[in-house]
């Protein structure tokens, strides 16, 4: 079995609020489209802000990405990816 080692790039949206946390992320998403379409990169947001949890989501859905969200402390993180990423193929 070979084994794809995946490079995760961090964008910190502490702090901020929609709409800006959500454009910032849609231009991180297409700076790393490529690198994301292809599985080798992941897009890690973190976000304070409940309500860019939802808007952030469903732009990446939208971009064809999978999105999980998970709450870590005080913030949100939200993993961004190529769809079945975690599958087998």
């Amino acid at each position: 079995m070979i084994t794809m080692w995946k490079r995760t790039v961090e964008l910190d949206l502490r702090g901020q609020v929609c709409p800006a946390s959500l454009l910032l992320s849609l231009k991180k998403m297409n700076s790393l489209r490529e690198d994301l379409s292809s599985g080798t990169v992941a897009l890690r947001v973190l976000t304070e802000n409940r309500e860019s949890v939802p808007t952030i989501s469903a732009a990446a859905a939208s971009m064809g990405y999978a999105v999980t969200v998970a709450r870590e402390d005080a913030h949100y993180a939200l993993l961004v990816e190529t769809a079945g990423a975690g599958k087998v193929r």
